[in-house]
Parts: C-alpha cells; structure tokens; sequence
C-alpha cells in the first residue's frame, strides 16, 4: 500500500515533467475545489436564510400553540391545565379572525388577534414596537396596535386622539337564505389606534392586537378562544413540555410545537436544501468525470511503467491501488482548497457581509450566511465518493492482456 501511495502521489504533484496528463491533473483538482466551494457556501447561505426565518417568526409565534382538532373555537376552560406543567412559563388565550378595518375611504382585511393579560407579559411584540406603546388594557377605551403595513394602508396616526379605525366583523352564525338581506350579517366596532409593530411584511400587513374581551364580543364567541400560546421557560425542552401538554389536556387537542406551526415553511426549506445537496453532487460528479479521463489517459501512458512493475514481481493489486490513490489524492486536494475557499468565504460574508441584497423591503442588509459543520462533513463525504467512483472504472483497464503476458513470462 505504500509503494502504490508513493507512485500516486508522484505521478499527481510531480513537477520534473509539464504534460498534459500533469495539466489535466491540476485541472481536476481546480474543478473539485470550485465544486466544494460553491457546495458550502450555497449550503451556508441556506442555513443563514432559514435561521433569519426562524429568527422573525419566533418574534411573532409562540413555542407552543393549543388548537381543539374539530372547533375553530372552543370554551376556555383548560387554562389551568396548561399552567400546572412544569417548565410552562406563560398560557394566553388568543382569540384571532379576519375582519375589516376601515379609515375614512382607506379599507385592508387583516386579522384581529385578542389577547389576555398573559400575553403582555411577553416581550415579543413590544420589543417590536416601531411607534407608541403596547397598551390594549388602557383606559376604558377599546385600543389596539397595528402592523406598519396597516398604519400605512389606512392611514393611521397614533398621535391622534380623535382617530378611531372602524372594525367590521362577518357574523359566522347567520345563515345563507332569501331574507338575508333584511339580516344584519356584520358587527361594527371602533378601535383606537396605541401602537405600531413592525417584524416582517407578511405580518406588519396582516395583524392587529386588541383586548381579548373586544374580540369575544366582536365575534359573538363570549367565554371562548381559538388558541393558547405557551411560552416554556428557560432550560426546559419545548418538545417535552409538548409531550407533557398533550397528556394533560387529552387528545382533543392539537399541541403545535414551533416547527409544526409553520409546517409547510419548514417542508420547503428542507425539500430546496434537499435539492440543492443533489444538483451539487451532480456538478461533482461531472468534475470527476476529468479524474477518469485522467487516469484512463495515464493508464495507457504509464503503460510502460506498470509492465516494468509487473516485471518486479508487483501485483495488479497494488497497481490498481495506484490509480484509486491518485484519485482520492486528487480528491482530497479539491477538498482542502475548496473548503478553503468555502469556508472562507462564508466567513467574511458572516462577518463583513460584503455581498449586499440590494431590496428597499428587505429586513436585511446583506445575505445572511452560518456555516453548519454537518453539512462540511456531508460535501467532504460526497467528494471522497465521487473521487473514488471515478477512480475505480479506470483502475480495471490494468486487466489488459499485455499486461498480463508480461507477468506470465516473469512467472
């Protein structure tokens, strides 16, 4: 094994002779490097793309979400429950639906989401808080805080104390019929605007926050809620406190944890990082494919050179080896300049973000980037493979029968 390392090694990085055989050699080796490169930066962009994701949801959605499995609403009675588990930190009950505001001849239809008193305790939306105060239980009118996307689509001021938003919400009791014209199919009420939150543009357009009482009477659904949010505290496992819920409360319930709250979100990060892990073996593979012709081409060069071994009493074992060596050499010297230059690169994009995304609605200034180690070991992985795949099929041309007389007659 290690007179075939040997002779590998020499035949790769020798410099006595410049050659073709040599360039195509380089030539490998700079086509696996850009291949390892190009994997782990894309790889790391979409760890950075999806951590920035999870990042802005996070300041919106809870740890876990409390949903009945058949009613959009139901009583909420099981508050209690929910608190005795150890490790919760917060429940609040959220009663959320779409309706729509009106100011003057500005209309939006967004979401109205009430919320109890435990969910002020909360610091995510008030930490988001671009203009005003989170203050829905002030004073005995019925307050709310909008998204920037709405203060602009309607034209709020939260420094005005005579401006009040119209809120109409559909009655989900009444039912299709001829008189239902003579029906009152809808509910007005006013709110008046405290506050303006601004996390990302899905939500700023989207939601409101009222009192959870307002929005109980807005939708006739008194005494009832269409979710709990629970926040766990620190130095506790939100899978196990799931776990634990869902125990508690009984299987009538569905018990979201983050990740499942925006299911199809995570399906698609998952299925695009997927695909990009095989359209970049694909890229490797092709690269290999100048480590075949290579080593075909330096089979037929070496011709003499293996004869010459063969007449030593060297075994076609050992000069298969050569060529399977001179492959995973190659490999292995893509795989150190391309991590180089992956790695690197990632990491003054992290920290320099010298690639700008250059979008006046974008919430970030450049592309994010996080290298994940696992997905560096999974590239070098590939690489290995493919460069000894690539080396296997030219190896077996050392079967030839030229080759074969040569140690017949030494025999």
């Amino acid at each position: 094994m290690k007179l075939s390392l040997f002779i590998a090694s020499r035949y790769v990085f020798s410099k006595k002779k410049k050659t073709f055989i040599n360039f195509l050699s380089y030539f490998s080796i700079a086509s696996i490097s850009i291949g390892t490169a190009s994997m782990i930066i894309v790889l790391s962009v979409f760890n950075g793309l999806e951590n920035t994701l999870i990042s802005v949801y996070k300041d919106f959605d809870p740890s876990i979400k409390i949903e009945h499995k058949k009613n959009k609403y139901f009583n909420n009675t099981i508050k209690e429950k929910i608190t005795s588990v150890n490790g919760v930190k917060y429940v609040s009950g959220v009663l959320e639906n779409k309706v729509l505001f009106q100011n003057a001849e500005n209309e939006a239809v967004a979401y109205l989401k009430g919320v109890d008193n435990d969910y002020l305790k909360k610091n995510k939306i008030k930490s988001n808080l671009v203009e005003g105060d989170f203050e829905i239980n002030k004073g005995k009118l019925n307050n709310a805080v909008f998204g920037r996307g709405l203060k602009y689509s309607l034209g709020i001021k939260t420094n005005s104390d005579f401006q009040n938003i119209n809120v109409y919400a559909l009655s989900d009791s009444k039912k299709l019929n001829p008189n239902i014209t003579r029906q009152k199919i809808y509910k007005k009420e006013q709110l008046k605007p405290t506050g303006i939150f601004a996390i990302e543009k899905s939500f700023d357009n989207s939601y409101a926050f009222a009192k959870l009482d307002f929005t109980q009477r807005l939708f006739d659904k008194e005494m009832k809620v269409s979710s709990y949010e629970v926040e766990v505290k620190n130095g506790f496992n939100p899978e196990k406190i799931k776990i634990e819920i869902q125990n508690v409360i009984g299987d009538e319930f569905n018990v979201l944890g983050f990740s499942e709250q925006r299911e199809s979100l995570f399906k698609i990060l998952r299925t695009e990082k997927l695909i990009v892990y095989i359209v970049f073996s694909i890229i490797l593979l092709l690269s290999s494919l100048n480590i075949f012709f290579l080593l075909s081409m330096m089979g037929i060069e070496k011709s003499k050179d293996i004869k010459t071994l063969l007449s030593f009493g060297v075994g076609l074992n050992q000069i298969k080896k050569i060529f399977i060596f001179q492959g995973i050499l190659i490999g292995l010297a893509g795989i150190v300049f391309g991590a180089f230059l992956g790695i690197g690169a990632s990491l003054i994009q992290e920290y320099f973000g010298i690639v700008k995304i250059n979008m006046t609605s974008s919430i970030l200034e450049s592309y994010p980037i996080q290298l994940n180690f696992i997905d560096i070991f999974f590239t070098i992985a590939i690489v290995v493979l493919v460069s000894i795949t690539a080396s296997l099929i030219p190896s077996n041309l050392i079967k030839s029968n030229d080759f074969m007389e040569v140690k017949k007659i030494n025999s």
